[in-house]
């Protein structure tokens, strides 16, 4: 398995690792005691408004884009008191997508890897040193002697492992697996319903997380959404006896274990990859998954990719589907039902069809007959319409961040719209 990018280094107190379970960093310096410069990418990788990834397949001649990450463990910290200096490109020209559109406001630090606070104490200046490169400041005394760092709430393999060991003993899940990855991890996949009510008369609902490993937010929801599903709330009984659920929390478990921003090792992009003739093994294997299922005589009645969650009107929360034309017949209207179901409960969603061409969303809709979708939002609000988020603006704006519990909790809606629907 892969170990690029994964090092410690040895600073004059304290040591700073990203050799861990989806640990990320590219360069750290020690400028004064506990004062450290820190590079999530190479200046080299920035390239025309993204950060280009260094090709890890020797064949290929191009880097691939990635998005901003960084995830690393300080260690030895305890009562210090230390200043993290990020450095960062955010843009080449005005016309560029912030490589920070999915989260201007970090970091976040945690001593255990499970509860994710903010550092209060930060700013943001530009560097002098670099043309056009920003510097974001963080100040944060460590009560206990680990602690880790990262650029999001990060959704790790090794915590949804830990998480599935909590919720195991739960009558109304089955923990399962979706095939091996390219470098043969398991692919983890839960299912739910209550089998005290007539399978053959349930609906199928489908549900993808991190095709992406940056879009974190996806992980948290999909949480989110089991915790209520397996709760004593009426609503999730009533889900429970409609509905059997197939849930992937992680599908680019690789690129999630080894930190990657975005793309998965080879290079590829994983919700480019499913109509392809060759696609890659995460791919494959989760086809092979839904394939089987539908053998048995099961169907697909509802699919949902998940690149983020969101809460509230100015979280930009988007559901991109598909043209009309990919349904006829009966199916036109129920899908218009479940996109209007879906706006009773996320009032502030907006939907768009989008060409689908290859994405999972269109691949599962055309093969297997679901209604699909994908979903998409921001973890922080950003109250200026029609513009890019950026650093210098959030700052200005000082927008709330919203909490892990709050993303999680945001899950609960979508569940609430399909139970909803489960009666058309």
């Amino acid at each position: 398995m892969s170990t690029r990018y994964k090092f410690t280094y040895k600073g004059q107190e304290v040591n700073l690792s990203s050799d861990f379970d989806n640990g990320a960093l590219a360069k750290i310096q020690e400028v004064d005691p506990n004062t450290f410069d820190i590079w999530p990418y190479e200046e080299n990788e920035y390239q025309g408004g993204f950060i280009k990834m260094k090709p890890v397949d020797l064949d290929r001649s191009e880097p691939d884009s990635a998005n901003f990450c960084f995830h690393f463990c300080v260690s030895n910290c305890k009562n210090k008191q230390l200043i993290f200096r990020f450095h960062l490109k955010e843009r080449e020209k005005a016309s560029d997508v912030s490589v920070v559109y999915a989260n201007p406001d970090f970091p976040v630090y945690s001593y255990d890897g499970k509860d994710w606070q903010r550092m209060e104490r930060k700013e943001l200046s530009d560097d002098s040193a670099k043309n056009g490169w920003q510097i974001i400041t963080t100040t944060q005394r460590f009560r206990e002697d680990k602690a880790y760092v990262a650029y999001q709430y990060p959704y790790s393999l090794d915590h949804l492992e830990n998480y599935l060991g909590t919720i195991r003993e739960s009558p109304f899940l089955k923990i399962e697996n979706a095939g091996e990855t390219t470098e043969g991890r398991l692919i983890p996949q839960v299912q739910i319903t209550d089998e005290k009510f007539p399978i053959g008369k349930k609906k199928v609902a489908w549900f993808t997380g991190l095709q992406h490993c940056t879009e974190l937010g996806a992980g948290w929801g999909l949480e989110g959404m089991i915790d209520f599903l397996l709760s004593d709330h009426s609503i999730a009984g009533k889900a429970r006896e409609q509905y059997i659920f197939k849930i992937i929390p992680i599908v680019n478990v690789d690129a999630v274990s080894e930190g990657r921003g975005r793309i998965h090792r080879t290079g590829r992009n994983l919700n480019r990859e499913w109509e392809k003739t060759d696609p890659v093994m995460e791919v494959v294997m989760i086809k092979k998954t839904m394939n089987d299922w539908m053998a048995k005589g099961n169907p697909v009645d509802v699919f949902i990719d998940f690149h983020g969650f969101s809460v509230v009107q100015d979280q930009n929360w988007v559901f991109p589907v598909l043209p009309m034309e990919t349904y006829n017949g009966k199916k036109v209207l129920q899908y218009k039902y479940l996109i209007e179901t879906i706006k009773k409960y996320i009032p502030f969603a907006s939907f768009s069809e989008q060409v689908s061409q290859g994405l999972v969303s269109g691949a599962v809709g055309r093969e297997f007959g679901a209604l699909a979708m994908a979903s998409d939002g921001y973890v922080y609000q950003w109250p200026e319409k029609g513009k890019t988020p950026d650093l210098s603006s959030y700052y200005q704006n000082a927008s709330k961040v919203w909490e892990l519990d709050e993303i999680k909790a945001c899950g609960a809606n979508m569940i609430k719209a399909l139970v909803e629907f489960a009666h058309s």
